[in-house]
Parts: structure tokens; sequence; C-alpha cells
């Protein structure tokens, strides 16, 4: 129950730090983040920046002003004033009165969209992606197109939402697969270069293998579950390494964490720095999430994901070199047998 707690306490520490600002509470540029309660922009009022909302209950009256985007994360939008940029909805319902007006576009994405008759949407409905886009080279290929402009504050925060669902999913797989996540994290970092070499290995090697399977189409619901399977190892390598990280971090502020806690914290920096190098140097950023990506695939496959501990066979082969040590007391044996055969000769 302790664990549970603390773990609790510890996101919820990290939602403090990593959003701009509270429910209620001016943040970043302007920008108003609504966590799980109720926010009112009432008439005559004018919010200068963007509205984002996670679980909670928004209502725009009529007379008031969104200058930026609305971001709906579960939970309701009713809005009756006016919208400068777009609304996003990811879950949840959106509910647009007759006096509404969005000047962008309008995206919702497993959301529920109420429009009223009056209500104006300048830009593009865009229902669950529906979208079709058609390729250049040819006319009878289409693909989803979901092209909805946001603004740097409503990318900040869909960063770090990202991240915090890898740090809840580490928290999860910790909490129920503890020693199978710890042998994971031990191999990558024991063997390095073999574990690395391995994932590389496979990563060349699995196009391959999906290619040959799919050739035999009794074959293709097989090569369907390899990718399933090369995805949750890419993942549980990954957690792995958060694992170990966790650790050291809590080694070098002398501290003691759980080890659910540990994953959590260190699973949160790694993707933290892998995406942010990704995003702050592109040419070369996914280079570290590649090798980080190979190291723990490797690990996990050298545990077996995770079932048992590898051991290199050179160790077992030094442990029972130490007996050889008693052996030089059994050279003064060889003369006590001539002693009794010259007291018999006798």
């Amino acid at each position: 129950m302790k664990t549970n707690l603390r773990i609790a306490i510890l996101l919820t520490l990290v939602l403090v730090l990593i959003l701009p600002s509270t429910a209620m509470a001016r943040g970043l540029f302007g920008d108003r983040i609504v966590f799980g309660d109720t926010f009112t922009l009432e008439s005559g009022e004018t919010l200068d920046g963007n509205l984002i909302v996670f679980g909670g209950n928004a209502i725009l009256e009529v007379g008031s002003q969104v200058d930026g985007d609305v971001v709906l994360m579960g939970g309701n939008l009713e809005a009756d004033g006016s919208i400068g940029g777009s609304v996003v909805a990811i879950g949840g319902l959106v509910s647009l009165g007759e006096t509404s007006l969005v000047e962008g576009d309008v995206a919702a994405i497993g959301a529920q969209l109420d429009k009223a008759e009056g209500a104006r949407i300048i830009g593009e409905v865009i229902n669950n992606l529906d979208t079709p886009l058609v390729f250049p080279f040819t006319d009878s290929v289409r693909v989803p197109r979901f092209e909805v402009n946001f603004s740097p504050i409503v990318n900040i925060v869909m960063f770090f939402m990202k991240v915090l669902l890898w740090s809840a999913l580490a928290v999860l797989v910790v909490l129920f697969m503890p020693e199978y996540t710890q042998r994971v994290g031990q191999a990558a970092i024991a063997q390095p270069p073999l574990a690395g070499g391995l994932g590389l290995l496979t990563v060349v090697a699995l196009p391959v293998v999906i290619i040959a399977l799919t050739i035999t189409i009794l074959l293709i619901p097989v090569s369907l579950l390899v990718i399933v399977l090369f995805g949750l190892a890419w993942i549980f390598g990954l957690i792995g390494l958060g694992l170990e990280l966790g650790k050291r971090l809590a080694e070098l502020t002398k501290q003691e964490w759980a080890p659910a806690v540990s994953s959590g914290v260190g699973t949160l920096v790694l993707i933290l720095v892998l995406n942010g190098v990704r995003e702050v140097i592109p040419c070369i950023g996914w280079i570290p999430s590649a090798l980080a990506g190979l190291l723990g695939l490797g690990a996990v496959l050298l545990t077996r994901f995770g079932s048992q501990a590898y051991q290199p066979q050179g160790v077992g082969a030094q442990i029972p070199a130490p007996p050889s040590a008693p052996q030089p007391p059994e050279a003064p044996m060889p003369p006590q047998p001539e002693t009794d055969e010259e007291t018999s000769s006798s």
C-alpha cells in the first residue's frame, strides 16, 4: 500500500512540475490548463492564449473570446463564444452552441461533436481522421489526413503527455513483472555490446522473416504475431533500461525507491532525453533513440523476455578454479606410506 501511495504522489509531483499551471491558474504565454476541474470563461472575458482541458469541463459563455486553440483530452466543452484557433478533441464531448464561432478547424478524434444550427466553423471538420488524401503517384490509394496547425504550447503539452504515458506504462509493467524487468535491465548493462549487436541483427533479419512468412498466405497471422512481439520487446527493453537508470538516480540522490518508482522516474528521464534530443537535433536525434532501442531489444532476447537471468559462459568456468588451492597440502601425504613400510619391514 505504501508503494502505491508513493507512486501516486510521485506522478502527481511530476504533473505539477511539467505542466505550466494547475486548473484555474495562469500558465505560460497566457494559456490555461484545466486538469480534472471546471473552467468557465464568462461573457465579455478574453483568454489571451490556448485552453487545454485534461478530463475536465470547459464552458465558454456567450460573448467570451479565446484567442488561441482549444484542446480537449477527455471531458466536456460547451462553447457559445468565439475561438480564434482550432478545436482538437481526443475523447469527450464538444458542444458548439448557436452563437459559437471557430475560426480554425475542428477535429474530433474518438469524441462526439454536437453542432447547433447557428454555429459557424470557418475551417474544416475532421471526424476520426476520415478525410482522404490522394497520393501524387496514383488516384486509387487514399489514406487518412490530419492537418491541424497546433500552436507551440500545444505541441509542448503533447510532448510531455507522451513522456508521462511512457512513465505510467513503466510503473504498471514493473508492478506486475518486477523480476522480469530487472533481468532485462541487468543484461543490458552487463553486456551492452552483445545486447546491442543482437538487437541490430534482429532488426536486420526481421523484414526478411516477415516477407518470407507473408509469401505463404496461411502464415500471414504468424507474421502479424511476430510484428506484435517485436513491438512489445522494443517497449519492454526501454522500460528495463529506464529501471536501471532509475536505480542509479536513486543512488545519486541517496534515497531508497521501490522498483516501480525507480522504473517510473528512470523511464521518464530516459524518454524525455531521447525525444528531447530528437526534437532539438532532428538530423542525428534518431541515433540515441535507435541505440537505446537496440540495446533494450537485445537484452530482452538474451533473457527470453526476462524469464531467465543471462550469465556469460566464461563466468561459470572460472568459478570451480578456487578448489584447486587446497591441493598443495596433499604433497606430504606420499612420504607417510613409505614410513609405514619401513616400520613393517623392521
